[in-house]
């Protein structure tokens, strides 16, 4: 059996033993992981599958965001083509991608450690030992205890019970773009090149922690060469993810960038000096580990997975032992630590191994394959508690998305905890939140979403002041759980604080209740004074003074009001009659791409301080307004961008391939 012919043999015994251990997930469309936010990467994928092409702007969350803005779009878009081309619900079909990427993700591994080390056993034991073992179990307190002890699968639950399968399908995306970088390296031909430079944006474009882990995956692999310092290859790198980000930019702008980058925050002002001083203590550590392999010079698997293991671990462990956040979301890097174990203990392994005996090698696979096998059915049977399908008619989160369908269509509603998340995996009924909020273009609806539920120091008005906020948003109903509920969020400090500020609309139970909000047209557009806007930015969510002469505007019965009307995803048309000292408050998040014309002639738009879009129709009398959003002139360039360099690159193919092979030189070394 050749060589190649062992590696692929491994590499489908990896994945099969992966598959088998989530094997449910093929086939499961909702498990009992109704907590989970799964619910948001289906609504994704669900809205790409029915509106494709038209993806340009996303209306269903936070007032509308640009499409890219809802997540890094490569895990939907895979989602929503294997359930057109399958014929499959996007909930089944993303519990199947998400079983593949789980399977692949060891498979990767070792292809990754055969390239680094050459050695088949070796690496086959890192993906198995990345497969069938959780070290954060061991190492960190509060993931033992969460998973349910040291034998149970972190990975898989991190996937299943927290919906990270964007995250899983990134880990397993971040070694092929490695494996790619170094055969460009080595070939050094153009469609190794554009190979390489596809292959470090995949994993960006599939999740954001993706990317932060891929810059110190290849900064690992840069110092572990034997000439680290090299500062051309160090360019190359940086020139191929500089490309291969111009080749899609289109679905991550950088507005899109700067607006996640924005609302993730950093970590809280408290402890800076604790933080700076384990940063400086992490730089010096990885300056030593430097200085030890350089001296020491163990092979290069191991020297890379060494410098890929301390900043996991160092992010990971100091976030979940001290609190201390070096980065947003460090606590997150324990998978990505795991993964660098994995390599690590292989490759220590093997060099303390190869000073050994072969009968010490012997005994030392004997106790492996045991260890390992135990893991594998403790994986198994974990997984298959884990992994149990549901009938989701009986859950709330369906009920009561079938009663926003049938009497909300086309209504922006507010649905809480876990009725939010999995909303728009059933409807395209737009709602007040929804899904990820760092992709908000407008940052106030985080401060009200929280103060909503949380009532926080408004005491006895805080139903007033909530339904203040809600009009101000152009919210119709809102769903709120009980401590009896069955939806496992229960968000609302007070459950009863509608109770007589808010008509009833549909009651489930004891505890779930959905409310109207009265509003006396519940378009989103509406004739206003330009005196009527909020007169400052809110402060924060009990802060609605500014707002409260903008929700009289809107119920005032001496304004005129307005029609509007969904055309497609990014285009409505507003009919109405108008004064021209009148303007148009269209409750949608504002953003420069939004264009508004009458009869054909561009009208002013901009920003009200709420973050709501405002039109200048210029009107007396009747009045049809076209609104239209395009991306604006960033969006424009950025595509211009992208055609360049997908013209580049297949004008680099076409000369390769034109290009008559060179006749080799003949042999004068002897």
């Amino acid at each position: 059996m050749s060589r190649r012919t062992k590696a692929l043999v491994l590499a489908a015994f990896l994945f099969a033993v992966n598959l088998w251990i989530v094997r449910e997930l093929l086939t499961a469309e909702f498990i009992d992981h109704m907590y989970s936010i799964e619910g948001t990467h289906i609504s994704i994928a669900r809205f790409a599958r029915r509106h494709w092409p038209d993806l340009d702007w996303f209306p269903l969350w936070y007032g509308g965001i640009p499409y890219p803005n809802t997540y890094p779009p490569l895990h939907p878009l895979l989602v929503a083509a294997e359930a057109k081309l399958l014929g499959l619900t996007p909930a089944l079909a993303y519990h199947a991608a998400t079983a593949i990427f789980y399977s692949l993700g060891p498979v990767t591994l070792f292809w990754l450690a055969l390239r680094l080390s050459g050695s088949l056993g070796y690496s086959c034991l890192a993906a198995l030992l990345y497969s069938l073992t959780s070290p954060s179990a061991f190492l960190i307190r509060i993931v033992r205890w969460d998973v349910g002890g040291v034998w149970h699968a972190r990975r898989l639950q991190s996937l299943v019970h927290y919906g990270e399968g964007p995250h899983i399908a990134a880990m397993a995306l971040v070694p092929v773009a490695l494996v790619l970088l170094i055969m460009a390296f080595e070939k050094r031909r153009p469609v190794w090149w554009i190979a390489a430079a596809l292959g470090l944006i995949a994993a960006p474009l599939t999740n954001w922690i993706g990317a932060f882990v891929l810059v110190f995956v290849l900064a690992a692999w840069l110092l572990a060469k034997d000439s680290p310092f090299r500062w051309r290859d160090w360019l190359t790198v940086a020139a191929l993810g500089v490309y291969g980000y111009l080749l899609v930019c289109p679905w991550m702008p950088p507005s899109t960038v700067l607006c996640v980058t924005g609302n993730e925050g950093g970590s809280p002002a408290a402890g800076r000096l604790a933080r700076f001083a384990c940063a400086l203590a992490g730089v010096l550590a990885y300056a030593l580990l430097l200085w030890l392999l350089r001296r020491y010079k163990p092979p290069v698997a191991l020297r890379f997975s060494l410098l890929f293991l301390l900043p996991m671990a160092w992010l990971a462990l100091w976030d979940y032992w001290a609190g201390i956040h070096l980065v947003a979301q460090a606590h997150r890097c324990h998978l990505e630590m795991e993964m660098a174990i994995a390599l690590t203990a292989a490759f220590g392994l093997k060099l303390v191994l190869d000073a050994t005996s072969p009968r010490v090698r012997t005994a030392v696979v004997c106790v492996l394959v045991v260890l390992l096998g135990y893991c594998a059915v403790k994986y198994r049977v974990y997984a298959r508690k884990l992994d149990r399908p549901i009938d989701i008619h009986q859950r709330i989160e369906y009920r009561e998305a079938q009663w926003f369908e049938k009497n909300m269509r086309g209504h922006r509603v507010f649905g809480s905890g876990s009725v939010g998340f999995f909303l728009n995996v059933f409807t395209d009924v737009p709602q007040f939140s929804g899904g990820f909020i760092q992709g908000a273009i407008n940052p106030l609806f985080d401060g009200f979403n929280y103060q909503i539920m949380s009532g926080e120091n408004a005491g006895a008005r805080e139903g007033e002041v909530a339904a203040i906020a809600l009009k101000a948003f152009g919210v119709d109903a809102i769903s709120v759980s009980g401590p009896h509920s069955q939806e496992p969020y229960k968000p609302f400090r007070n459950p009863k604080k509608f109770d007589g500020v808010l008509p009833e609309l549909w009651r489930g139970g004891v505890d779930d209740v959905i409310y109207r909000v009265p509003r006396r047209s519940t378009s989103l557009a509406h004739v206003i004074r330009p005196r009527d806007l909020p007169t400052r930015r809110p402060i924060h969510g009990l802060d609605v003074d500014p707002i409260r002469p903008y929700v009289a505007a809107l119920d005032d019965p001496s304004l005129p009001t307005a029609e509007m009307t969904w055309r497609n995803e990014h285009a409505a048309r507003i009919s109405t009659r108008m004064q021209k000292d009148q303007v148009l408050s269209v409750q949608i998040s504002y953003h420069p791409g939004w264009n508004a014309s009458v009869n054909g002639e561009r009208r002013r738009t901009y920003g009200d301080h709420l973050g709501q879009l405002v039109i200048d129709p210029a009107c007396d009398g009747a009045c049809t307004v076209d609104l239209t959003y395009d991306g604006g002139i960033e969006m424009r360039i950025v595509r211009i961008i992208s055609l360049l360099a997908l013209a580049a690159a297949a004008y680099a193919l076409l000369r390769a391939v034109s290009r008559p092979n060179p006749v080799p030189l003949p042999d004068r070394s002897n």
